[in-house]
């Protein structure tokens, strides 16, 4: 498993987030950061790698309904 951070299109219904949220829970992924605010709604969260991998090609190119894009999740550091 790896960390990962899943971003949603703006108007995506909190439904879908949540059901998101309960599907990887249910692979024995864990959230460990939720974003709400202006700039952008999703989740970090440490994802199974092959349920990351399905989530990646669902997203990939604009093709998820509500899913903006999955990237790896990584330490941001300043000089």
């Amino acid at each position: 498993m790896k960390p990962y951070m899943v971003i949603f299109r703006d108007g995506a219904p909190q439904a879908s987030i949540d059901a998101q949220i309960a599907d990887i829970e249910g692979k024995g992924g864990k959230v460990t950061h939720k974003y709400n605010s202006s700039i952008m709604r999703g989740f970090a969260a440490t994802i199974p790698d092959d349920h990351a991998q399905t989530l990646r090609a669902v997203s990939e190119g604009g093709k998820h309904e509500h899913i903006e894009y999955i990237e790896p999740d990584s330490e941001v550091r300043t000089q």
